[in-house]
């Protein structure tokens, strides 16, 4: 009797149990993009988004724009359920802002500062200037730069993580070649290995 109460608590649990859940508050992350459009991820109407981490104090971040837009293009033309966005902390791309500040200030700074990266780095993929809780801090989530985020959406949760540029080639034929561009693309479900 015992055993069979133990068994049913047990199997009832594991049917109640969400299959998807959120581990790190990213149902609540949100930013404004350079024309100040706000975009909750969560609510986006993608079945997959990847969120590539940048700073413009980051040399690998730079080398990594070729690839990140050839991605780009490639996901806007053929894979209309997931998306591709760069985003950034605006309170650490920022020199001397502190946390105190608030967000519509440091946005304005930060988007001049990435208006600039745009132009002279020749970036296509769409940017997002993260508001908090989101940050690129010891201790937390994201460590540093650069890193991509792979997501589902529906409910929003990360099932893999690139640390470090995916690749830093410029040719887009070298770039196609390359292990980690081409994992990338399995991962996020563009192609099979």
């Amino acid at each position: 009797m015992k055993a069979s109460l133990i068994l049913t608590v047990s199997l009832c649990l594991i049917s109640c149990a969400p299959a998807k859940s959120s581990y790190f508050g990213e149902e609540s992350w949100s930013g404004l993009t350079v024309s100040g459009a706000e975009i909750l991820f969560s609510q986006l109407e993608k079945e997959e988004i990847a969120l590539n981490v940048y700073s413009p104090d980051c040399v690998p971040c730079w080398k990594e724009i070729p690839a990140l837009n050839l991605l780009h293009a490639e996901i806007e033309s053929r894979f209309p359920s997931k998306a591709l966005y760069m985003v950034v902390d605006p309170y650490q791309i920022v020199p001397d802002i502190t946390e105190e500040r608030p967000f519509g200030e440091v946005y304005r700074l930060a988007k001049t500062r990435m208006e600039a990266e745009i132009k002279n780095r020749k970036i296509q993929v769409p940017i997002v200037f993260m508001k908090p809780p989101f940050r690129v801090k010891e201790g937390g989530l994201i460590t540093g730069t650069p890193e991509t985020m792979l997501f589902v959406t529906k409910p929003m949760r990360l099932y893999y993580n690139f640390l470090g540029s995916i690749s830093e080639q410029t040719s887009p034929d070298v770039i196609r070649k390359e292990a980690k561009f081409n994992f990338f693309r399995y991962q996020f479900g563009m192609e099979s290995l």
